[in-house]
């Protein structure tokens, strides 16, 4: 799922939570004598620990999608193999429940938004990265041999300062950049910052159903029977499963089986890559800007954090 469908666990870690806490399972550990709480890693070590997801419509995923999977009785006596299909049945389930947990506003409800302190992380991310990379990238391409020389012109209101490329501000701007971001270059400012000339080919909308439909294909033709060894790449029988997919979902589309499959078709060539945009996750979260780490380092220098006050 982490692969087809960009899944992560915090996907679900209210449920597995809750799950935890009802257990009865002793799920608090002391680490250097500190009470400390590993939900996730609980969940994890006790196999028998499971949390039930809500079907985003009142037909069960079985009922939907029968002639696709088998299904043994309780009372059968065959003995119980997990197969491939059983494995694709269950992260169909999973990203069903994601999708309604995404349509009816769940994951910002999440209880680690406080645990994490995410509102200042939202605007941290969201707002003053951005403004920080912009200024970093128009610094670093000043400094190539295209732009060398040229003049850098710096806006304040009415006021404007024009400042050499290679002049002393540029050059200590670029070097106070480089000690709080070591691991950012010209290169990967320009994947993190948003394109604003946009790219030529079809418009993909709606990100939520584009990921759905990515990894549902990818997930079926990789893994699934009746899909796995055909010869045809993008075959009518698994664009109509993803076309019920999605209504099965309540997902609105208008979708038939040509458009799926043409869109399929501009997603392999473009490399399309699916992303959840969870309030916990997005495109800055990656950027490591240096920290004190000595315990003396801490008292000099308190960690750096920004006044919101004025945004």
């Amino acid at each position: 799922m982490a692969k087809y469908y960009d899944f992560h666990s915090t996907m679900f870690i209210d449920e597995i939570k809750h799950c935890v806490e009802n257990s009865g399972i002793n799920y608090k550990k002391r680490i250097n004598g500190i009470l400390t709480v590993d939900y996730e890693e609980t969940f994890r070590e006790n196999k028998d620990l499971t949390f039930i997801t809500t079907t985003p419509t009142d037909k069960s995923m079985s009922e939907q999608f029968g002639d696709y999977f088998i299904f043994l009785d309780d009372d059968s006596e065959e003995e119980e193999v997990v197969t491939d299909d059983d494995i694709v049945y269950l992260c169909l389930t999973y990203m069903s429940y994601a999708y309604h947990k995404e349509n009816t506003g769940l994951f910002k409800q999440s209880f680690i938004i406080d645990a994490l302190d995410l509102e200042y992380e939202s605007v941290l991310h969201n707002r003053i990265y951005p403004e920080i990379l912009s200024l970093y990238k128009i610094i670093l391409e000043s400094k190539t041999k295209k732009h060398r020389g040229s003049k850098v012109t710096l806006t304040y209101k009415q006021d404007k300062i024009d400042i050499n490329s290679c002049a002393w501000f540029l050059d200590d701007m670029e070097k106070l950049f480089k000690e709080r971001f070591p691991d950012l270059n010209l290169e990967k400012i320009n994947q993190l910052l948003p394109d604003n000339k946009g790219k030529a080919g079809r418009k993909f909308n709606n990100r939520i159903t584009n990921n759905l439909i990515w990894g549902t294909y990818q997930l079926l033709y990789n893994h699934h029977s009746r899909f796995k060894n055909s010869k045809t790449r993008i075959s009518e029988e698994i664009s109509q499963f993803i076309i019920n997919y999605l209504d099965y979902l309540n997902i609105p589309h208008d979708l038939i089986l040509v458009n799926v499959r043409d869109w399929l078709k501009d997603m392999l060539k473009r490399g399309y890559t699916p992303q959840w945009d969870l309030p916990w996750r997005n495109a800055f979260s990656n950027i490591q800007e240096i920290q004190p780490e000595t315990f003396e380092e801490k008292l000099n220098t308190p960690l750096r954090r920004y006044d919101l006050s004025s945004l």
